[in-house]
């Protein structure tokens, strides 16, 4: 029973997660056991009622945390799971899920973002463009995702985080190796599948330090209220076993720090382990749309949010993050400037815009971070939906080379790109500039070592970004004609759910920033403070740090005025050179042919670990596990040697047996009676 005045049942909170696994188990049977081939309204009403319930739980739940002065928790206990030790030593796990205000903005960012997406998969498969049988697989891994997604963010324990961080990295694998016949396919799959391990790495070991400190400690905990409860315990202790040759051994908040980082930067799509997202947008639009921004990528961010009140205890943790998040934020940006491919151009965005989320965990700047992944989610969506209709309406083409004058039929469909781009960029007053503009203040006010040059790295990532995007609208849509017949295709605006869901992830896209802006508007129009920033004094409970930078006056209004001009510059640049003529081509020059492939390629870094990783693993394997271990070993010496000297030992023994003489078979008779008699008697 529901009641608004008295809150929201906790026995319902564990369904937010529960109910889109019940629906992935369904299709999962349904596809793989029972092989029934049901009708695609079926399919649809399966996992759509099980994510609209899960988001109406989830927004009903804000009322208990209301309710709770403070924010308090809700915690939901199914039952006891996992425990051991002994003493003081003795620990335990619970089946818990955490409904605090991190996870509630979480959840409901998730669940609104998955219902646009699945509404757009409807529309797909209804229309033709997604089979029937591929509609099915679709949702089922959907359906994976934003469970474990959830799972993730609801989590009460290590091992429950864990678990859903684990459903995340197998739903993104199948994702990135769908078309599983195809060799691109089969390689997005392969590359996602080790990426991902690196950092599942990252994250297990910083678990199993923290616990393992803990327990030395004599606290052992695996409940994030245990963990920070008691890891100022853990101050000053150090990781003997990686004792540097000095004999000073590393500290343990500091090493699970790196651990935190490592797992973060993969899931992130961050340098140095960034091409896996470029790679994984073969999958289906409607993967990548989740994918790159609700669920796989801000998983990383997640993490660091969970544990920022560890963080602050390891400063070399959080300059990492600060240099991994700016360069991999100008160099995706450069890289975006010279793609040729859709999709892939759109996946380099997703990267630099969490480099600059990362930037901002890195500074403490931890409701703001926030900000800009809710924000983010909806325009990241929307702009991926909206190409999603570019490549269907032209039947897969993603070469940019090969479009142009698309605008002419496809009125619509250029007005909800164009709006996705300049929100993306954070262009006043659209979704990404109020958290983009709040970051850079925070920056500005830092006091750490090289934060202007930062602030500079960034501003000119955001006017890179802004050419990039620019330069992809103008190729697509302006410019020249491409042969093939645009005057002989009849080229439409999608209708149906594609236009509806396209149309609210656009009403988002324009407002989301004016959710939550800082109290600097705020003191622009006489509001008063309870009234602005409301998502940053939410979190507050949550999350450490202050929601508003101290900035206001003249030093804010340089810094719009810096973020507006290089948005402006790139636009304008973009505009200029492919406006009207469109692709030009490639340069005549080599050194700048050189350049602008080094670029779109990230500067060979995939490739450099091809030559010093993979090749010589491969080889290795080729020589020492199939050349000496499979031919030489088991097929030579176990195989055909273990037989051959079998063979040869009975032979020999029966040959010596049956050697014509009558007193050898009478003495084998009679030893055989006594063996008999012998066993009967004992």
């Amino acid at each position: 029973m529901i009641d608004l005045e008295a809150g929201l049942s906790v026995s319902l909170i564990r369904w937010i997660a529960i109910l889109p696994f019940i629906a992935a188990i369904t299709h999962g049977l349904l596809i793989g056991l029972v092989r029934a081939k049901i009708s695609d309204r079926s399919v649809w009403a399966i996992s759509l009622s099980a994510l609209v319930t899960a988001f109406g739980i989830s927004a009903l739940s804000i009322f208990d945390l209301f309710a709770a002065g403070g924010f308090e928790p809700i915690l939901d206990s199914v039952g006891p799971w996992i425990g051991g030790g002994v003493g003081q030593r003795s620990f335990s796990a619970e089946l818990t899920f955490q409904f605090d205000p991190l996870s509630a903005v979480f959840c409901l960012t998730v669940t609104s973002v998955a219902i646009a997406v699945y509404l757009h998969t409807i529309g797909l498969i209804s229309g033709g463009h997604v089979d029937s049988g591929d509609g099915h697989r679709i949702f089922a891994m959907l359906d994976l995702l934003v469970g474990s997604t959830l799972v993730l963010v609801l989590a009460d324990n290590l091992l429950l985080f864990f678990l859903g961080w684990a459903g995340i990295g197998i739903a993104s694998q199948l994702f990135a190796s769908f078309d599983f016949g195809e060799r691109d396919a089969s390689r997005a799959g392969a590359t996602t599948f080790v990426i991902g391990r690196i950092g599942d790495l990252g994250l297990l070991a910083a678990m199993l330090l923290l616990f393992d400190g803990l327990s030395r400690a004599g606290a052992p905990a695996l409940t994030f209220r245990g963990i920070e409860a008691a890891f100022r315990l853990l101050e000053g202790q150090g990781v003997l076993w990686l004792s540097w040759p000095s004999g000073e051994a590393p500290l343990l908040l500091e090493i699970v720090g790196f651990g935190l980082v490592l797992a973060a930067l993969t899931k992130c799509a961050q340098l140095p382990l960034h091409f896996w997202l470029p790679v994984a947008t073969a999958g289906p639009v409607s993967a990548n749309a989740l994918m790159q921004s609700s669920t796989t990528v801000i998983a990383g961010i997640y993490v660091l949010l969970r544990f920022s009140f560890l963080l602050e205890t390891a400063p070399g943790s959080l300059e990492l993050l600060i240099v991994a998040g700016s360069v991999t934020m100008l160099l995706t940006s450069l890289a975006a400037a010279t793609q040729l491919d859709l999709p892939r151009l759109v996946a380099f965005t997703t990267s630099s815009l969490l480099g600059l989320a990362i930037v901002g965990i890195g500074i403490g700047a931890y409701s703001t971070a926030t900000f800009l992944l809710l924000t983010h989610a909806f325009v990241k969506t929307h702009l991926i939906l909206a190409a999603g209709l570019i490549i269907t309406t032209l039947k897969g083409e993603t070469d940019l080379r090969r479009m142009g004058g698309l605008g002419q039929r496809l009125r619509w469909t250029q007005a909800v790109f164009g709006l996705g781009c300049l929100a993306l960029i954070g262009f006043p007053p659209l979704a990404n500039f109020f958290p983009i503009e709040e970051l850079l203040a925070f920056l500005w006010i830092s006091e750490r070592p090289g934060s202007n040059l930062v602030t500079g790295m960034i501003l000119a990532s955001l006017g890179l970004l802004a050419f990039a995007v620019g330069r992809g609208f103008f190729l697509i849509f302006w410019g020249n004609v491409r042969p093939g017949g645009l005057v002989e295709q009849k080229l439409r605006d999608p209708a149906g759910w594609r236009q509806h869901s396209l149309t609210g992830l656009a009403v988002m896209t324009a407002f989301a920033g004016l959710l939550t802006p800082s109290q600097f508007w705020g003191d622009l129009i006489g509001a008063p403070t309870s009234q602005m920033d409301s998502v940053g004094h939410f979190l507050a409970t949550s999350i450490p740090g202050s929601p508003d930078p101290e900035v206001s006056g003249g030093e804010r209004g340089t810094l719009i005025g810096a973020l507006v001009v290089c948005l402006l510059s790139g636009l304008l640049v973009a505009g200029l050179r492919y406006a009207r003529r469109g692709y030009r081509g490639e340069s005549k020059q080599a050194a700048i042919r050189f350049s602008v492939t080094a670029m779109r390629e990230m500067f060979y870094i995939e490739h450099l670990y091809l030559v010093a990783f993979v090749r010589p693993l491969r080889r290795l394997s080729q020589v020492a596990l199939v050349g000496g271990i499979e031919d030489q070993l088991i097929d030579r010496v176990v195989v055909s040697g273990g037989s051959g000297l079998v063979r040869r030992v009975v032979w020999s023994f029966l040959r010596r047996l049956q050697n014509g003489r009558l007193q050898s078979y009478a003495l084998l008779g009679l030893l055989t009676v006594l063996v008999v008699v012998t066993w009967m008697v004992v």
